[in-house]
């Protein structure tokens, strides 16, 4: 009992109790004649009783039918509140359902909900979603139209939208879509610029990428970090622009674009390979070999060895490619790359036993390598040497494992002497084929620094599974 309740009787019995004892004091009193007409005569309790009546009944009538009311109306809250977190759970359930990929389970779910709760946002995204990727996309293209006209603002129907042409192959509407997001929410159009800019990237049409891209850095402006996964894209256009440079015969901007570049990320290596490009076509020789020597100090890339060998190649100066070579061993602490490097280039001068000299320097720590046995063995073959020549060609197809056969998972890369119709290690059934692999070298060992890449893929935010275009058969 609450004590509210507990009062109220309380003053109730007191009430009458009181009324009891005062009326036993006053019964002649009570019992004396009341007029209430010229013929008409009461005893004046009966008139007492009937004015207490006539303003207690009403008082009493109305805070019955309040109270009433109340507890009417806290028992359909009460049930609406039961429907309602039913309607949630079964919400939450298709949810679970379409992120376990039982999108069958989660599209039932969210009907049931739709029954109840027609005009929900959120159900009817989900909902359109899971059609869609259910090979549904004309259902899920009409869900998410009748969506768009109840929330005409909201951005992430419009973008559901999009998708859900792109699934029914229509290319052209869902980027007409897109524009209309650039167009009417110029704040909220991250995702369809970065779409505009990789489709640009992918026709390789430069200055209309860079003009995407310069509109996601003015969107990002101010958002700490959220702007690093444009960061690189944003480089690997500046790099293009300043190859356009080059080939509209402008090497001085390329190089300064350039040099740009190298001063945000000195280890991009296509970056620095074009510097010295463009210090070439400028007319300066020793700008362009510095060029390409830091670039080697800095990545450790035999890419920049390679260019610097076919540049003295081409210019026939054999001698400089040696100095060079040297210069670079005696200033770095892992030279196995650079000797291998420099033994290849003596081979390929005829300077063969020099060659051979650098090549058994570094024959512990490339022996794992088949490309160094089999120079090893062409050294042989051309000074006469034919046993050892074969020697050195057998070590090279040992180590690419042609003298025995090895498999390998391609989807975990397990290793393994034996064929297996089920990789072992993650499961995978017609994943293991024969392991053709031709350099078994860590770039560590050659003292490769690792460098960043980067691409379109990588700032794509659609991390979810992606529907089937209309009409194309599953993966």
């Amino acid at each position: 009992m609450k004590f509210r309740t507990y009062l109220g009787i309380l003053l109730a019995v007191l009430f009458v109790v009181g009324a009891s004892f005062l009326t036993s004091l006053n019964s002649e009193l009570l019992r004396q004649s009341f007029r209430i007409a010229d013929a008409r005569v009461i005893p004046l309790w009966g008139a007492l009783l009937g004015a207490f009546l006539l303003g207690f009944l009403p008082v009493a009538t109305w805070l019955f039918i309040q109270s009433l009311e109340q507890d009417l109306s806290a028992r359909r809250k009460r049930r609406n509140e039961r429907e309602t977190e039913s309607l949630d759970s079964r919400f939450r359930r298709a949810l679970d359902f379409r992120a376990d990929g039982q999108w069958h389970r989660a599209a039932a779910l969210l009907e049931e909900v739709l029954t109840e709760r027609p005009e929900d946002f959120t159900t009817l995204a989900a909902y359109g979603e899971v059609l869609r990727l259910l090979g549904r996309a004309d259902e899920a293209l009409d869900v998410h139209r009748r969506a768009s006209v109840l929330y005409p603002h909201s951005v992430g129907l419009l973008y559901e939208l999009s998708d859900d042409y792109v699934a029914r192959g229509e290319e052209q509407v869902a980027d007409e879509v897109r524009s209309r997001i650039q167009r009417d929410f110029p704040e909220q159009c991250l995702r369809a610029i970065r779409h505009h800019r990789d489709q640009a990237m992918a026709k390789s049409d430069w200055e209309e990428a860079s003009r995407w891209q310069d509109r996601i850095d003015g969107l990002l402006v101010g958002t700490d970090g959220e702007g690093m996964r444009d960061l690189g894209v944003a480089r690997g256009l500046a790099y293009q622009r300043a190859v356009s440079l080059l080939e509209k015969d402008q090497p001085e901007e390329a190089a300064k674009a350039l040099r740009a570049v190298l001063a945000e990320e000195p280890r991009f290596l296509p970056a620095g390979i074009m510097l010295g490009e463009a210090e070439w076509l400028r007319g300066d020789e020793d700008a362009a070999l510095d060029a390409w020597r830091g670039g080697y100090r800095e990545t450790g890339s035999p890419v920049y060895l390679q260019r610097l060998e076919d540049h003295f190649i081409e210019r026939q100066e054999p001698e400089r490619a040696i100095r060079t070579l040297r210069e670079l061993i005696a200033a770095t602490e892992n030279d196995v790359l650079l000797r291998f490097f420099l033994g290849r280039f003596y081979l390929r001068v005829e300077m063969l036993d020099e060659a051979l000299k650098v090549l058994e320097s570094i024959a512990e720590p490339m022996d794992a390598s088949p490309t160094y046995h089999y120079l090893v063995g062409r050294l042989h073959q051309r000074k006469s040497h034919l046993e050892l020549a074969l020697g050195g060609f057998i070590r090279a197809f040992r180590r690419l494992g042609m003298a025995r056969t090895r498999f390998v998972c391609h989807t975990c890369s397990r290793r393994t002497r034996e064929w297996h119709d089920r990789c072992e290690s993650c499961g995978n059934w017609n994943s293991v084929e024969i392991d053709i692999e031709a350099e078994r070298l860590s770039p560590e060992a050659l003292g490769l620094v690792q460098r960043p890449t980067w691409g379109p893929s990588e700032a794509t935010d659609d991390t979810a599974p992606r529907a089937v275009p209309h009409g194309a058969p599953a993966p």
